[in-house]
C-alpha cells in the first residue's frame, strides 16, 4: 500500500524496507528496539530497489548525483570507552584521533568543543593538552602520546592562544550574559550550606540575581562563572617576586593594567603549564634549581608535583625570577568554571541557584589550597557584590514528553541539575515517574536538599529515591550498587521508555555507574556483553542516556 510522505503518495518501490520487529516477537522491548536499530543501520541508504523487483519493461531509475556525504563521528559517544573510541577512530586523520581521546560531552568548559579542541591541537593552534577536565588523566596521557608520534614539541614554543580567552576577543553582539565574551554583572543574593555541622564536606546553595536581566536558561543548562584569585595568594607572589603590584602588565586582551589586578582577576595562579616551568628554569641563577625545573619537563620525568601552583614554584626554587613581565605572559588566563544549574526558570524566574562544593586540600608540598572558584562563591564574593556570568546552553534535557519516565543518578554536587529536573516538572504538571539515585557520605550530615527532596516524594512526584550514604556502614555503598539492587525494576522502566541520567564525577563515578548500567542490561535484558554496549549506545544516540559529567 502506498505510504504518504509530506502529502505525497510514494509507492513502496522507491523507498528502503527496513525490518520492523513485532511487538509480538519473543523479545524484550529492549532487545527490541536495539534489533530494530541494527535493522535500520543495516538497510540504511538502500533507497533504490533491486531491478529485479521493478514492473517489466520499467527501466531503472536513474541515480541522482551523489550528495556529499557528511563526515560521521562513531566515537562521539560518551557511552563508549577510551579504548572503543581509538578503535573507531584509528584510520582517521590525527585531529579524529585526538578528538576520540577527549571525553564527548562538548561541555564547552575548555573554550571549544571536542572537535575544535582536537582541531587546534593538530594544527597547533592550541599546545595546552590539560583543557579536557572530564577526561582527566586518562585523556591527557592519550593526547601527549598522540602528538608526540607526530613529532610535534609541546614545549618548544608558548601555547598558542585559546580563541575564546587568551587572545583579544572579537565584539561579542551579544546581550549580556548570552556570550562568554560579554559576561552579565549581577549580584550575588545568598549563599548557604547545605551541609550540617560535623559533615567533612563544605558545600553550599549560592543564588544569584537575575531580575531583568533577559538571561533565558533552561533545566539543565550550565552557568559560566569567572572567579578572582584569593588575595592573600596575589600577595604572596608580589612578596616573592619582590613587586609592589603597581607595575603594568598586559592582560591577556591586550589591555595594560596593575600587576596586583592582572594577578587577582586575569591569571591563572595554579596551572604550571610547560611553558611556565621552561621560563623558571631559564631565568634561574642557581644550576641544581635549573636543573630541576627542566627534570619536571622531561618525558621521563614525574612532572610537576601534584598540586604545584606558582607560588610552590616560586617558593622551592627562589633563584628563579624572571622578569615580571614575561612572568605574566607565562601564566594562563583565569578562564570562568561551568557550574550545572540547581534551578528551574519556571520555580524561580528571578534567580539562578548553583550548588557549589568547595575544594579544600593539602598539595604535596603539604600547603593548604583551595578552589579559586569555589571559594570565591562561597567564601570571597559578598552579598549584594557583583559576579560575572554568562549562561552556558546545554544538551543535557529533559524529554520533550512530559510522561516519560526519567531516572537520575546524581551524587554530591551532581544533585544540581535533577533539582531543577524536579521543579521543571512539578511547574509543568509533568505525569511521567521520576526516580533518583542520590549518593553522599552521610546521611546525618550529607543529604543535599533533603527536606526539598522529601517534599516532593511525600507528593508523588518523586516517585523513588533511592540514597546510599558511603559512610554509614562498614563497608562502602554507592550509587551503583542501589542500582545493581534494584535491577529489575530500573530494567523495567527503560523498558517503557525511561530517559536515563548521570551527572557528577567523570573518572570514577560516571564509569562505574555506565559499567552496573551495562551489567543491568546484560544480567535483566539477557543480551552478550557487545549487543549491551550497542544498546547503551543506540540509548545515548537517540538521546535517552545523557550525562553532564566533570
Amino acid at each position: 500500500m502506498p505510504r504518504v510522505l509530506g502529502g505525497r503518495r510514494l509507492s513502496t518501490l522507491t523507498l528502503p524496507v527496513v525490518p520492523v520487529l513485532p511487538a509480538s516477537a519473543p523479545f524484550t522491548p529492549a532487545q527490541r528496539a536495539w534489533l530494530n536499530g541494527f535493522f535500520a543501520g543495516m538497510f540504511a541508504g538502500r533507497s533504490n530497489p533491486p531491478s529485479a523487483l521493478l514492473p517489466a519493461g520499467t527501466a531503472p531509475p536513474i541515480a541522482a548525483a551523489p550528495e556529499a556525504i557528511e563526515e560521521s563521528f562513531p566515537w562521539h559517544d560518551p557511552a563508549l570507552a577510551m579504548d572503543q573510541r581509538l578503535a573507531l577512530a584509528q584510520d582517521r586523520p590525527l585531529e579524529r584521533r585526538l578528538m576520540a581521546a577527549m571525553a564527548q560531552l562538548d561541555c564547552g568548559a575548555c573554550g571549544y568543543l571536542c572537535k575544535t579542541y582536537a582541531e587546534a591541537l593538530a594544527s597547533g593552534q592550541e599546545r595546552d593538552l590539560t583543557k579536557c577536565a572530564p577526561g582527566g588523566k586518562e585523556t591527557v596521557r592519550k593526547l601527549k602520546e598522540l602528538v608526540a608520534a607526530k613529532g610535534n614539541s609541546l614545549s618548544s614554543a608558548l601555547p598558542a592562544a585559546d580563541p575564546l580567552s587568551t587572545v583579544k576577543p572579537a565584539k561579542s553582539h551579544a546581550k549580556p550574559g548570552l556570550d562568554r565574551r560579554n559576561p552579565l554583572v549581577t549580584r550575588l543574593l545568598k549563599r548557604a550550606s547545605l551541609v550540617r555541622p560535623g559533615s567533612a564536606k563544605d558545600t553550599h546553595l549560592v543564588v544569584l540575581d537575575l531580575k531583568g536581566a533577559l538571561l533565558p536558561y533552561k533545566a539543565g543548562d550550565s552557568l559560566g562563572v569567572f572567579p578572582e584569585n584569593c588575595p592573600d595568594t596575589v600577595q604572596w607572589i608580589l612578596d616573592a617576586m619582590d613587586a609592589s603590584g603597581a607595575e603594568r602588565v598586559s592582560a591577556p586582551d591586550g589591555s595594560r593594567l596593575s600587576l596586583h589586578e592582572a594577578l587577582l582577576t586575569c591569571y591563572d595562579l595554579k596551572k604550571c603549564r610547560p611553558t611556565l616551568v621552561e621560563l623558571l628554569a631559564e631565568s634561574a641563577g642557581d644550576g641544581g634549581h635549573a636543573a630541576a625545573l627542566r627534570a619536571m619537563l622531561a618525558d621521563d620525568g614525574a612532572g610537576v608535583p601534584e598540586g604545584y601552583e606558582l607560588i610552590d614554584l616560586l617558593l622551592e626554587f627562589p633563584s628563579a625570577r624572571p622578569p615580571i613581565e614575561r612572568l605574566v605572559t607565562g601564566l594562563s588566563p583565569l578562564n570562568p568554571r561551568l557550574y550545572s544549574i540547581a534551578s528551574s526558570p519556571l520555580r524561580h524566574p528571578d534567580e539562578v541557584h548553583l550548588t557549589v562544593g568547595v575544594l579544600r586540600y593539602l598539595n604535596s608540598r603539604g600547603r593548604q589550597c583551595n578552589g579559586t572558584a569555589s571559594t570565591f562563591l562561597a567564601d570571597r564574593a559578598r552579598v549584594g557584590e557583583g559576579v560575572r556570568i554568562f549562561l552556558h546552553p546545554s544538551k543535557f534535557r529533559l524529554p520533550e514528553d512530559d510522561t516519560a519516565p526519567i531516572i537520575m543518578v546524581g551524587p554530591g554536587t551532581g544533585i544540581a541539575p535533577f533539582r531543577a529536573f524536579l521543579q521543571e516538572r512539578c511547574a509543568r504538571s509533568a505525569r511521567g515517574k521520576n526516580w533518583l539515585f542520590f549518593g553522599e557520605q552521610h546521611r546525618q550530615f550529607d543529604f543535599l536538599y533533603e527536606q526539598e527532596l522529601l517534599e516532593y516524594q511525600q507528593r508523588g512526584l518523586l516517585t523513588r529515591l533511592d540514597t546510599a550514604f558511603s559512610r554509614d556502614q562498614e563497608a562502602k555503598l554507592y550509587v551503583q550498587h542501589r542500582m545493581l539492587e534494584n535491577a529489575r525494576e530500573l530494567w523495567a522502566w527503560l523498558g517503557d521508555g525511561a530517559h536515563f541520567y548521570i551527572c557528577g564525577d567523570a573518572s570514577r563515578m560516571a564509569k562505574d555507574v555506565h559499567t552496573a548500567l551495562q551489567r543491568i542490561a546484560v544480567e535483566e535484558g539477557k543480551m552478550s556483553a557487545d549487543a549491551a554496549s550497542a544498546f547503551l549506545s543506540e540509548l545515548a544516540s537517540s538521546k535517552r542516556y545523557q550525562r553532564d559529567v566533570y
